[in-house]
């Protein structure tokens, strides 16, 4: 078998660097990260919040900084990260409590360095239709899958199904296991459990690395079914396989089958239900269901997919209405939409885009509200956009920096 990673130096600068930039873009500002700023460079945090409030040209340096630190104790193999905040929040979509992890943004850097470091082994491993956390394989890829897949007039079942508390319940000790056949680096893997380790009940929900593990602990069971067959004889003598489902969609922990007969898939369903409780320690909801796909619709990914079209789910679609006559208000009265409004009319208007809705559109003037929203967000951001670097060069700045330096020695003096 061949393993993954093996070429892989997570201590190289230009991975740490990449990770690091990447993590921080639009965190320069938060508490957590002006504390992990000032651990680095001893500066205190008055003055680390100013330059990255008003001089963001200064923090080039700053990180750097960061970069060189992380680095060394990843070679050190000595990392320091705060534990873990747990806090139930209630899932706007679903409705459900979910226990959040809230990390430090140092451990959010380790994990963007683990996720880059275990890159090659996600490509290879994850299947096809495993969606979620991966690029370009969300919603709108998955629902256009299925709703693809359902012109197939000969797929006339489906079911569905997800797994009980699928990050709490996922099994360290297996996934460890599965990391270490298919991983060889070993710095790369101390790190990665390390991270695991960190976390309370099986993965954090919240954690970047997180969603990426929780992928690939099911990708297996996504290979199993997929290779699901029986053998059927011929009257010639002749034996050919065939495929027990025609279609199998991940979405992260919740799963849908396809195919043409019911027998077949109760057949799968049995050996999937044995293969992740023996495999995985992990167990399906009583929820799980089959569809009639000649009447009924599948129910996932936002979206209601039946043969004839593809709709958004109620509770999105109320939200979206909500929001698009609340802006549609505004750009009536020749105001500016705010712009948290602005922002949230440009994040639905994908499953509005995505989805047979053209009426909706007309009615609510869906596209001249998105229009306007991102001329909001664009001015807003012109208007925050740091000034040119230039003037870090300049007499004023370089007053202005030494003045910065003095507070700085006074305020450590002080202390002192």
């Amino acid at each position: 078998m061949k393993r993954c990673c093996k070429n892989v130096d997570v201590t190289n600068r230009e991975l740490i660097s990449e990770a690091v930039w990447t993590c921080l873009q639009d965190k320069m500002t938060r508490s957590d990260t002006i504390k992990m700023f000032s651990e680095y460079t001893g500066l205190p945090l008055k003055i680390l919040y100013d330059i990255a409030k008003n001089h963001k040209g200064m923090l080039d340096g700053i990180v750097e900084s960061v970069i060189d630190g992380i680095r060394q104790e990843i070679i050190n193999q000595r990392y320091i990260v705060k534990p873990i905040r747990y806090v139930v929040r209630k899932d706007d979509c679903t409705g459900k409590l979910r226990n959040i992890g809230i990390q430090d943004v140092k451990q959010q850097i380790y994990d963007y360095i683990a996720v880059y470091g275990l890159r090659e082994l996600f490509e290879r491993k994850l299947g096809y239709y495993q969606c979620g956390a991966v690029k370009r394989k969300g919603n709108e890829f998955g629902a256009n899958a299925i709703y693809g897949w359902l012109k197939d007039k000969n797929i006339r079942w489906a079911w569905q199904s997800d797994v009980r508390h699928y990050y709490e319940n996922i099994d360290k000790s297996a996934l460890r296991r599965m990391l270490n056949r298919d991983v060889k680096n070993e710095r790369l893997l101390h790190l990665t459990f390390y991270l695991i380790d960190t976390f309370k009940y099986g993965l954090s929900i919240g954690s970047y690395l997180s969603q990426f593990l929780a992928n690939y602990y099911l990708s297996k069971a996504y290979i199993f079914v997929s290779e699901q067959c029986k053998i059927r004889h011929k009257k010639d003598g002749t034996a050919k396989r065939i495929a027990l489902v025609k279609h199998v969609l991940f979405q992260m922990d919740d799963i849908v089958f396809f195919g043409s007969s019911k027998k077949d898939m109760e057949m799968t369903v049995k050996r999937f239900e044995k293969y992740i409780s023996e495999k995985l320690n992990l167990e399906l909801k009583e929820s799980a269901h089959y569809i009639d796909l000649r009447t009924g619709y599948v129910d996932i990914l936002g979206r209601k997919i039946s043969r004839k079209n593809l709709t958004i789910r109620s509770s999105t679609f109320l939200k979206a209405r909500r929001t698009y006559k609340k802006a549609y208000y505004y750009v009536c009265h020749g105001k500016e939409i705010p712009l948290k409004l602005a922002r949230t009319c440009v994040s639905r208007y994908g499953a509005i885009k995505h989805t047979h809705s053209k009426r909706f559109q007309r009615r609510y003037h869906v596209l001249k509200v998105n229009i306007m929203a991102k001329r909001t967000i664009s001015r807003r951001a012109k208007r925050a956009k740091p000034k040119d670097n230039k003037i870090y060069f300049s007499k004023e700045w370089q007053n202005g920096s030494n003045e910065i330096y003095r507070k700085a020695e006074k305020s450590d003096n002080l202390r002192d």
